[in-house]
């Protein structure tokens, strides 16, 4: 028996699932092996059937899970895991750290001024800015030539 294109769309559903008796399955086949188009409508379904086929590799559920969600539902238990908010420390204030950090560091800048200033100050009986200068700096050194004298005509 052959069947149409129109009367074999409706029943692919029903092969995919197993539903139809081989009287009507084997001309299905027939036909699907004859058209593209209905083939390719097998396909499809045969695809969107995978999605919905339990997962072989899924979690098994435990025995008595049902009674035990029921039981817990009826006795108000929301189910909900709530998270507990996290630890919050109570934050110390800034400001006493700041004003320490900054007594910190005038204190340091105050020893680092007093150290650079002893430093520079003379430290031996040298020359100061009000002595005389000493008597070689006035002569020209010796090896130098000294200039011609003018001549007089």
């Amino acid at each position: 028996m052959k069947i149409t294109c129109e009367d074999a769309r409706p029943l692919v559903p029903s092969y995919l699932d197993g539903e139809l008796a081989e009287v009507q399955a084997s001309p299905l086949r027939t036909h699907l092996l004859d058209c593209p188009a209905c083939r390719e409508t097998a396909k499809e379904g045969k695809i969107l059937q995978r999605w919905f086929e339990p997962d072989p590799s899924a979690v098994k559920v435990p025995p008595g899970f049902a009674a035990r969600v029921a039981r817990r539902a009826f006795a108000g238990d929301p189910g909900v895991l709530v998270p507990e908010p996290p630890a919050v420390r109570p934050r110390r204030a800034l400001l006493p750290f700041l004003l320490v950090a900054t007594a910190v560091a005038a204190a340091l800048l105050f020893v680092l001024a007093v150290a650079i200033q002893r430093q520079s100050l003379p430290t031996g009986n040298g020359l100061g800015a009000t002595d005389a200068p000493p008597p070689w700096l006035d002569a020209p050194p010796a090896d130098a030539n000294p200039a011609p004298a003018p001549t007089a005509r």
